[in-house]
């Protein structure tokens, strides 16, 4: 009992240490992580700076190891009194932080070329935070900046977004970053530093007409080391200077530094690819266009060569163009097409736009359903075009009259055809048949069913057009419209018998012709003769597109008179030959009956003059 009352009179005691003990514990659990004494906009990749303590920035305690960025603000937040200006925090934990050296740096004056004495801690911001948490959306785009914060970018950064490659060693004259920058990269640049003029984003409009301008870039008419490098390179490299060895570029004198800049003279990597030498490296897409017109739209350059030069004027008003200046960048440009580096003569075989690799060279996108997916645009019009008359005069028989699609569309100023100018298209090498068609009932029609060419012969699968069309209701047959017993179907009908019938005409006269040529019978006569009943009938197939009864039926039958005249001709020329054969098979008898008279007589003369003698 005795050792029960001790306890019982020692536990108020042992309550008292426990709760001296316990609060430094209390106390210090409820102190605040220290404050964030700076902006966050632009710098909240805590830990590029924090993690190691760079340029004095309070590093990271040991036992916050495995903390990522996204973990720092759940503790700690930007310091801010009660009315919501940004306050400096008095905790002894943060005494030794110091802001960003890009923050607290200031220039030196120009009168007395000395650093001022800075704050240790930023210019309190003089307004609240709420809604005004992109500091760069007014400060930046007035061009003002805050007394003693980080200089503003004077320059764009399209093409020298390599902060380090000048700032690191002042060259060519620009500001070389401070001591206390070291260990900073390139990405964190701009967290501090921001362009003295606001970035605007592409609008979805037709922009003006931008001025191609050349690189600018160090001359050089004895070197090119770019090409001496990269072709000891591995991977790609040795193809691509390869490639432009082949080119039309190399041949005329282009060299790399005419589309990448840079020095090619320079016998380091640093000096030949530094944007002080104009070096932007593979050109952004958007800019490819202006970038080849600035060579291709100069008159004074092209006018050696031949070429045109209003390619570039084309290009921006086709659907490539419009599309490229609205910011898509899955439009065809300049390179799409010609290719990069082996850049060849539009007269070369090889060359991705000779006439008979141009469908291919067009399919290689137009063929892609991911690509035309978010167009809207059929994928079949290359396989459409290879079974077509046009594809089989151009891919099988390389007959170059026939069309391509750069024929049709255009080349620099693609562009899909319009409702009401594919006749025109077509016209352009049809132009007879365009003509007709001009007067017909059919171009008269309005409305998205009134037939054109395409009605009847298709768009990207022509065929074969014959006297056939005329009948039946198939597609494109003139009984998908009309029905037989209607008067349209009835014209029809009679444009098939005259046709038909002036066509029989010609085969039976060409038959003719060959068989009395084969008899050896000069027919130049009726050679003539059908020649003007082809003429005929060719343009009657033609003017039949007028619709007008009339005509077609007087054109049709001067073709079949032409050729049954020509037919007439050559038979009575066959038939001759009978006549001559047999008068010359009685002149050879006679002949052959002379002949043994007179050895008869010889022989019984010869005995006699031998009896004589």
């Amino acid at each position: 009992m005795d050792e029960q009352t001790n306890l019982r009179r020692l536990a108020p005691l042992f309550m008292i240490v426990a709760i001296a003990l316990l609060i430094p514990v209390i106390v210090s659990a409820q102190e605040q992580p220290p404050n964030i004494p700076h902006p966050v906009e632009g710098r909240d990749a805590c830990l590029v700076c924090h993690a190691e303590g760079i340029a004095g920035a309070p590093q990271v305690p040991a036992n916050h190891e495995g903390r990522t960025n996204d973990m720092c603000r759940a503790c700690h937040q930007v310091a801010a009194t009660d009315q919501g200006t940004p306050a400096i925090s008095e905790s002894p934990t943060v005494e030794t932080a110091q802001p960003p050296a890009a923050e607290a740096t200031t220039p030196a004056t120009p009168e007395t070329g000395e650093t001022p004495e800075t704050e240790a801690s930023p210019l309190p911001i003089p307004h609240p935070l709420e809604g005004h948490e992109n500091c760069i959306e007014c400060h930046v785009a007035t061009g003002a900046t805050t007394p003693g914060g980080p200089p503003a970018i004077p320059h764009s950064l399209v093409g020298r977004d390599d902060c380090l490659a000048c700032h690191k060693d002042g060259l060519a004259g620009a500001p070389q970053i401070p001591a206390d920058h070291a260990g900073r990269t390139n990405d964190m640049c701009q967290g501090c530093h921001q362009p003295s003029q606001p970035v605007v984003a592409p609008t979805a409009t037709r922009p003006s007409e931008p001025v191609p301008t050349p690189l600018v870039y160090p001359k050089s008419s004895n070197a090119n080391t770019c090409v001496d490098c990269h072709a000891t390179l591995s991977g790609n490299d040795p193809e691509i200077t390869e490639q432009w060895h082949r080119s039309v570029h190399a041949e005329r004198g282009v060299t790399c530094a005419d589309c990448h800049g840079g020095d090619p003279s320079a016998t380091t990597v640093d000096a030949a690819m530094s944007p002080a030498a104009g070096y932007i490296g593979a050109p952004a897409k958007e800019e490819i266009p202006a970038l080849c017109a600035s060579c291709h739209a100069d008159v004074t350059q092209m006018r050696q060569y031949d070429l045109p030069t209003d390619q570039y004027a084309q290009y921006k008003e086709s659907i490539h163009g419009m599309l490229l200046a609205e910011g898509d960048a899955n439009v065809a440009t300049c390179y799409d097409c010609h290719g990069g580096h082996q850049i060849l003569k539009a007269n070369d075989p090889a060359s991705t736009v000779y006439p008979v690799n141009v469908p291919a060279m067009c399919a290689s996108c137009h063929a892609d359903e991911t690509l035309m997916g978010p167009y809207h645009i059929p994928t079949d019009q290359y396989a459409l075009y290879r079974e077509s008359v046009h594809g089989h005069a151009l891919l099988d028989e390389q007959d170059f009259r026939a069309p391509n699609c750069a024929t049709c569309h255009g080349t620099h100023g693609a562009a899909p055809p319009g409702f009401e100018e594919v006749a025109n298209v077509c016209g352009s090498c049809h132009s007879a048949t365009q003509d007709y068609f001009l007067k017909s009932p059919h171009a008269e029609a309005q409305g998205e069913d009134a037939p054109k060419c395409v009605t009847c012969h298709g768009r990207y699968d022509v065929s074969q057009p014959s006297e056939a069309m005329y009948e039946g209701t198939e597609p494109r047959h003139c009984g998908s419209c009309h029905a037989s017993d209607s008067p349209e179907g009835q014209v029809a009908q009679t444009f098939y018998s005259a046709i038909n019938t002036a066509a029989q005409s010609y085969d039976e006269a060409e038959t003719a012709i060959q068989a009395a040529k084969g008899v050896g019978m000069l027919v130049s006569a009726q050679e003539n003769l059908l020649q003007q009943a082809n003429t005929d009938l060719v343009t009657a197939r033609a003017a039949q597109h007028t619709l007008n009864q009339t005509e077609v039926l007087r054109i049709a039958d001067d073709a079949r008179i032409a050729a049954e005249e020509a037919k007439i001709g050559a038979e009575a020329a066959v038939e001759a030959t009978v006549v001559r054969r047999r008068a010359m098979v009685i002149a050879i008898a006679a002949i052959g009956v002379t002949i043994v008279a007179l050895y008869l007589l010889k022989r019984e003369l010869d005995k006699r003059l031998e009896a004589d003698s």
